[in-house]
């Protein structure tokens, strides 16, 4: 009888330990996603305007704007699942720890396969701006990324001006599908994250294009 208390209390005492870890896992680590998310706002709203080409007919950012791995890149917000988070640059584990992750070009601190070998896109520019996230740790800020339908707004706030796009389509690919990180010439926004929650089988893809 003593064995089997003794047994007892430690399988309570390892399945506690499994429970807190899930627990942290999925809703700690927020914490740490808040607290750089603060930073990041600060950071972001006291960052000097980016001065676009008054002889450009077109959004081109220059290249003086390449923030490096991490750094507040943008604002966006989703009214429709209310989302609203600083957006950083690179889609690495480490900057999405932070929040969502603007996808870079290859360039000094991003490197295969985290960085796409064209330039990258920024808000109102003529091509594709991707942003990848976490569903369901580290905030899960696109927890809720299934829930937008055709017509919802994607408003993005940059230092160099405000852009809102609309939905247009939703898509599940396999993980490792060619179909996201690819160059297009039309000003559209895609938000990209695991499918089902809690699993990384899938990718939901989220379309947009840029309507002011």
């Amino acid at each position: 009888m003593r064995y089997v208390r003794v047994a007892g209390k430690l399988l309570i005492s390892v399945g506690c330990g499994v429970l807190m870890f899930v627990a942290w896992t999925l809703w700690g680590t927020g914490i740490y996603t808040s607290q750089q998310q603060n930073a990041l706002a600060e950071a972001f709203a006291g960052a000097p305007p980016v001065v676009l080409d008054p002889g450009s007919e077109d959004v081109a950012v220059p290249e003086s704007f390449r923030p490096g791995p991490g750094e507040h890149a943008f604002k966006m917000s989703i009214p429709t699942i209310d989302f609203e988070q600083i957006v950083v640059e690179g889609v690495g584990s480490d900057a999405l720890k932070k929040g969502p992750g603007h996808y870079p070009e290859c360039r000094p601190g991003f490197e295969r396969p985290l960085c796409t070998p064209f330039e990258e896109m920024w808000p109102g520019e003529n091509g594709r701006v991707i942003i990848s996230g976490h569903r369901t740790t580290y905030g899960a800020p696109f927890y809720n990324l299934d829930k937008l339908k055709r017509g919802d707004e994607i408003v993005t706030e940059t230092s160099w001006g405000d852009f809102t796009y609309k939905v247009t389509i939703k898509t599940i690919v396999e993980p490792d599908s060619p179909l996201v990180v690819i160059k297009n010439d039309e000003p559209e926004l895609v938000l990209t994250t695991c499918n089902p929650r809690f699993s990384a089988a899938e990718r939901l893809i989220v379309y947009a294009e840029l309507v002011t």
